[in-house]
Formats: structure tokens, sequence, C-alpha cells
């Protein structure tokens, strides 16, 4: 991959954390210098994404950055709008499928089981992130002293909760509890990190479930261990709803499960088929087993055919 080195990038967030991973991740594949612009859009913008334009704002007014970078449809307005304004002397990089034509933007990324197309469109099986070798060992480093003291083998338990596809229902939690309990059972210290759509009255139970074994639990509050239990874990167990978690998972090179949970997305759906199709994941049903998975880094295809392909970002550089 090319070194772009001195190049300036702006990240677009409307405060999904997912959302901006993918493009952090993106942003330090390349060696990027970016700067984290945190987006306000008014109600009717919000509604209308990724239509309309954004009202204006001192954080995204010239002069305008090398790159940018966004994620999630709030943030479209946003870059389309410094696209315009930039002349197209601003690279634009829109990660996931935006639901309008693909030219709006420089260059965009989709999995692909989106089925997106396009002359400017990259796709990968995978979602891109953070996980880097670089990352994961400095993630280590600052939690070890309090991970380590748990008894080995470890666990990386993953909850997502609540979305389109997935309800989460009473017996699918009730299910999520048991598959814990199971493990606990085999041995391994469950290391979990829950996110903000976790129904809370799960996240209750787990703490109830857990409360006497050795375990570390995140649960929204505080600083996020999360790279640290992927880095020192050999197994993953994630629920399916994240594409994002899952991508995580196996780019850190983890065996990695899944909760079995119905799921209402045709999408996600071929995505998880594709996967176990492939043997990169496994749903879980009695037991965990270490199985070696190699998987291609998403992040790294993405910035490398960004630096490989693109005569704009080789002119400026």
């Amino acid at each position: 991959m090319t070194n772009q080195g001195d190049l300036n990038c702006w990240i677009i967030s409307s405060g999904l954390i997912g959302c901006e991973n993918q493009c952090i991740g993106l942003a330090e594949k390349l060696n990027l210098d970016y700067e984290i612009k945190k987006i306000n859009p008014s109600i009717l913008l919000s509604i209308i994404a990724p239509y309309g334009i954004p009202r204006k704002s001192d954080e995204t007014q010239a002069p305008w950055p090398d790159i940018v970078i966004g994620a999630g449809r709030r943030t479209i307005p946003y870059v389309r709008y410094i696209k315009k304004k930039s002349k197209d002397s601003c690279f634009t990089v829109y990660l996931q499928d935006p639901k309008i034509n693909t030219n709006n933007f420089d260059l965009v990324w989709a999995p692909y089981h989106d089925n997106l197309k396009g002359d400017n469109v990259i796709s990968t099986l995978l979602s891109p992130g953070r996980v880097s070798n670089e990352l994961l060992r400095l993630e280590k480093e600052k939690w070890s002293k309090e991970l380590t003291k748990l008894p080995k083998p470890y666990l990386t338990i993953l909850i997502g909760g609540k979305s389109k596809g997935f309800k989460f229902s009473n017996d699918e939690c009730l299910h999520v509890l048991d598959s814990i309990s199971k493990v606990i059972k085999s041995g391994w210290t469950p290391l979990i990190s829950t996110s903000r759509r976790t129904p809370k009255k799960l996240i209750k139970s787990i703490k109830s479930l857990i409360a006497n074994k050795p375990h570390y639990l995140y649960d929204t509050k505080g600083n996020n261990p999360y790279y640290a239990f992927l880095e020192i874990s050999d197994v993953a167990l994630v629920t399916p709803d994240s594409v994002n978690m899952i991508s995580e998972t196996l780019t850190a090179n983890l065996s990695t499960y899944i909760f079995d949970l119905n799921c209402k997305s045709r999408k996600i759906n071929n995505f998880l088929s594709s996967l176990i199709k492939k043997k990169y994941i496994k749903k879980f049903e009695k037991n965990i087993e270490i199985f070696d998975v190699k998987v291609i880094n998403a992040t790294e295809q993405i910035a490398n055919h960004i630096s490989n392909t693109n005569t704009h970002l080789k002119s400026i550089h």
C-alpha cells in the first residue's frame, strides 16, 4: 500500500460508533492525518437524508481537506456538500450503501451482501474496521493488568441488540443467557461487551448469571476493553445482528461462533450464510472449540484499492 503520509482527512460522524469506527479504520490504514467532524443535522435534514443541504457550520467549511470519509445515512448530505463546494478537489469516500446514485461520491464501499454495482464501487465480504496488530497490541498492554488476573481460557462474548432484523425477544434473551451459562460450565472465562442496543433486562440478567464467577463485563459504562478482549482471546461468541462485530472478530483471527437468533433481514442472512458456507463462522450449539480461520482484511483491501488505483490521491501525494 502506498503511504499517503501527510494527506489531510475529515471523518464525518453522526455519532454512530460502528460507522465512525469503519471510517477511522480506513483512515488509519491509509496513514492519513484525520480529524473527526461531529455533525448536528437539523430534524428535517435527519429525516430527508441522504438528500438535503446541511446548514452552514464552522466545522464543515473551507479550507477543505484532501479526503473526506463518511458512513451512515445522516452523513451523506455533508459529504455531498463538501464534494460540491470543494469543486471536486476533495476526494470523497462513502462507506455502506448510500441508497442514491454512487456518482455522488468518488468512491463507495459496500459489503457483497448489499449487491451494489457501479464503476466507483468496491465490495468486500467483511466490513472495514479498526482491528490491526498495532491497535490490538496497544489495547492488550493497556488492559493486561486487569484482565490477566482472570483464569484462562478466555472467551470474548459480544452482545448487540435490537435492530430491523433482530427482535431480541424474551425467548431469544433466554437463549443468550443459556448459551453463556453453557460456555462457563465448559470452563471458559467470559469477557463480555454489550452495546447501547442491548436490552437493559438482558444486561441485568447477565450480571446476575456471572456474579459469582470469574468474568469481565462491559455494560456500556466507562471505557470498553473491546479490542483487548479480541487480542487475549482465541475464540468469540457473537450475536449475529452486527456485521461489524463479526467482521472484527474474524479480522482478529478469532474462531467465531454466533448465537442462533432469528434474523428477518435477507441481506444479513445472506452474509451469515456465506460465512458459514466458507467455514469462517459456526453456529453455537453445545461446545466451543478453537478452529483455524484466515480471512482477507477488508480495511486493507479498500485502502489498497484507493492507494493503487486512484490518480487523484497519487497527484496530491
